[in-house]
């Protein structure tokens, strides 16, 4: 029991979301200092409780935008919010009591803070956190108090709890990434798991079951591009504040190893139905799904290690059973020699093990302690200079969906300030709050929080009632203010539903103490509440609606351009030799998030309604095709090294190029007409007889690659008769 107790508060403490929601107890704590000693401070007309409260509000507001990102950087931020908060703060204190100049301020102050998520994902932060403190100003806001006081307390309360999160991260440099990094094995490992399906007779092996899984894989892919690029964001940011870290040398080392493992778990070698035909009544893919289940089990560990600071260890069984399916292996290629003649599928399940191999190797690699290695830099690409109102301007003219989703803001927020004016609702900023969190870019998205923030507010409602009526004591009631405030931190990212639950708690008893008004409160919120969610709804559907399948176009190409890039930088490591350089791992990258953006614009299209849903078979044939593709190529990857046989090297090359092309065509089909001399599909099996049983699996490798890209150009160009016969409706 000790042993259990001891790990589980090890687990809690390690955990990033409950370690943010320390922080924010521990700074919230410190604002009640005011209200606790009753001391006098001659600065401020409110009471010291309204004081501390304020000030909470500034630390809650703060621990929303947050980033993680290296001091230096963190600094910056902190003045940009800083400054940001004081401006909207201060301009709703002097604007409230005019309701027309409000009205207009709010639709252009909105307008102008949703237009700043156009320069990257800090600014996006600044700009939804100056909206928020603006609603947390009309929540305090009190008529016989002079304007600049509560502007004040919330900017403070937001430096405050900015310095203390710094002094904090310099106690733990890394924690976040280290963090992330965990997320990011625990995403490879059930991916790993979910492929193992491919492999498990009982899960069966027909048509339709492997079209399952692989697309259930490419959901699962989703997870890993994200946890990857927030990994890398955060290697950069450390490594610029402090590039010397022992520590961050060796996360560097893990995210380099993840990313190698993620290409290959990634790769589809040979056709997974044929395999079941040829080797089902053999015990070798039993032997192969227990090997992936035992990758996942030890990714999974890894992960673990990293969160809790320890040295991974490789599993002994793992090696036991890499030795075992090698024999394995090794006797049915002698009775294939003997009884049958299908190398062909033999040399590809050789290519899997080889393949799953590697992941082992690279599992291995982590167990070397190279303390003299420096840091490598993950991305070395340097970025233009932001110029802050050509970008302004751009995304202005373009109608970019942040413009549009500005536009959507600023106008939901006016009409939800007129509907609180025009029917005096005394408490009606929580119809502007609702709106603000709810309404999301795309509808999916929406239409989630819509759902999670309904029930969250209700059952946050439901727990304010025996609150209310059994906790009197405003000491106790900010107690468990507090307490909200940390379990909401800690599932905001992870669970916002049950987030929604905690943080309704928080600002309803946060009201009750700024003006006791009991139970009453509580049924305004409920409605108010519902007349947020109805509003966002209709915005979203009406005010620029951002449809999924207008976006596919656009989605398609650019993977597909990725992909040919990704491709081509294979082709050159067939020739002169394996490397993980820079620029490939960026065109790498590339690929695989454009394929997860692809994937994801799928999901969410499944959320949209079925009016929107326009050509949804053909685009789910597409986006599974586009998936294989990436898979192929990865597959490619996997194996590539230089060719030695300057024979198999020259008809190679060919292929090479006939496949590179066959992938242009896909996004420039004009092109395929001008053509002069084309290597036909069905020919490269021809190359094969002249070539080595290595260069073969190549060739096999090269032909699913060109038969996909095939596949998506008659896909494509079927999507768009389609569409053109369905114009009028489409519009």
């Amino acid at each position: 029991m000790q042993y259990s107790f001891a790990l589980m508060l090890r687990r809690l403490i390690s955990d990033s979301n409950a370690h943010s929601g320390f922080r924010v107890v521990i700074a919230m704590a410190c604002t009640f200092i005011p209200a606790l000693f009753d001391f006098h401070l001659g600065l401020f007309e409110q009471s010291n409780l309204a004081v501390s409260l304020s000030l909470c509000l500034g630390v809650m507001a703060s621990a929303i935008v947050e980033v993680d990102e290296n001091t230096k950087e963190r600094k910056k931020f902190i003045a940009t919010v800083i400054a940001c908060f004081f401006i909207a703060a201060s301009s709703v204190e002097l604007l409230l009591p005019y309701p027309t100049f409000f009205a207009l301020g709010l639709g252009i102050s909105s307008f102008a803070f949703m237009m700043l998520a156009s320069l990257g994902t800090h600014y996006t932060k600044i700009g939804f956190g100056a909206i928020l403190i603006a609603i947390y100003t009309m929540i305090g806001h009190k008529a016989n108090v002079v304007w600049f006081e509560q502007p004040l307390l919330l900017a403070i309360g937001a430096l405050w709890y900015g310095l203390f999160a710094i002094y904090w991260s310099h106690l733990s440099p890394n924690r976040t990434l280290r963090e992330q990094l965990s997320q990011l094995f625990y995403a490879i490992s059930r991916y790993q798991l979910q492929k193992s399906d491919l492999f498990d007779a009982q899960k069966g092996n027909s048509k339709q079951a492997i079209i399952d899984t692989r697309q259930k894989l490419a959901v699962l892919n989703i997870s890993i591009m994200a946890r990857l690029e927030s990994s890398k964001s955060m290697i950069k940011g450390q490594y610029k504040a402090n590039r010397r870290q022992q520590e961050l040398s060796l996360l560097n080392q893990y995210y380099l190893v993840a990313e190698q493992i993620h290409e290959r778990i990634s790769a589809s070698q040979y056709l997974y139905s044929q395999l079941e035909n040829t080797f089902g009544r053999s015990q070798i893919l039993e032997g192969f799904h227990q090997l992936l289940l035992q990758l996942s089990t030890d990714c999974h560990q890894v992960g673990a290690n990293i969160s809790e600071k320890k040295r991974y260890q490789h599993s002994r069984r793992l090696k036991w059973t890499i030795e075992a399916l090698a024999d394995q292996l090794y006797v049915l290629k002698q009775k294939l020699q003997l009884f049958d003649n299908n190398q062909e599928a033999m040399q590809a399940l050789q290519a899997i093990y080889d393949n799953l191999n590697g992941i082992d190797n690279l599992l291995h690699s982590l167990t070397i302690n190279n303390k003299e290695n420096p840091v490598i830099v993950v991305d070395s690409e340097k970025k233009q200079p932001l110029n802050f109102w050509k970008t302004i301007r751009k995304a202005y003219k373009q109608k970019t969906p942040v413009f549009k989703h500005a536009v959507r803001i600023s106008l939901s927020l006016v009409i939800a300030y007129l509907i609180q004016v025009q029917f005096q609702l005394n408490n009606g900023f929580w119809i502007l709050s609702t709106v603000l969190f709810v309404c999301q870019p795309s509808f999916s998205e929406t239409r989630k929080r819509l759902t999670l923030r309904s029930f969250g507010t209700l059952l946050g409602i439901l727990l304010s009632f025996p609150v209310f009526i059994m906790i009197e004591n405003e000491i106790l009631q900010s107690i468990l203010m507090v307490v909200s405030a940390f379990l909401f931190i800690n599932y905001v990212r992870t669970n916002y539903g049950l987030a929604v639950i905690f943080i309704t708690l928080f600002v309803m008893i946060l009201t009750n103490l700024l003006a006791p008004s009991g139970i009453d409160v509580l049924y305004a919120r409920i409605y108010e509440t519902l007349i947020g969610c109805v509003l966002s709804f209709l915005a979203i559907s009406f005010i620029y609606p951002d449809w999924q399948f207008k976006r596919f176009p656009a989605l398609v190409n650019n993977h597909l351009l990725n992909s040919s890039r990704y491709f081509k930088q294979i082709a050159q490591q067939y020739q002169f030799g394996r490397s993980e350089s820079i620029i490939f791992r960026q065109t790498r990258f590339a690929s695989f998030k454009s394929d997860a953006a692809l994937t994801s614009a799928w999901q969410s299209m499944l959320f949209e309604p079925n009016s929107k849903q326009h050509l949804k078979q053909e685009v789910f044939g597409l986006v599974n095709r586009c998936d294989a593709l990436n898979c192929y190529i990865a597959a490619l990857s996997s194996h590539r090294h230089k060719i030695e046989s300057e024979q198999d090297l020259a008809l190679l090359k060919q292929l090479f190029v006939a496949t590179s092309e066959q992938i242009l065509y896909t996004y420039r089909p004009e092109l395929k007409e001008t053509a002069i001399e084309k290597i036909e599909i069905e020919s490269f099996q021809l190359y094969k007889e002249t070539m080595s049983d290595e260069s073969k699996l190549i060739v096999e490798q090269l032909r699913l690659i060109a038969f996909t890209a095939l596949d998506i150009q008659a896909l494509l160009q079927k999507i768009e008769r389609r569409a053109q016969r369905e114009s009028p409706s489409l519009a």
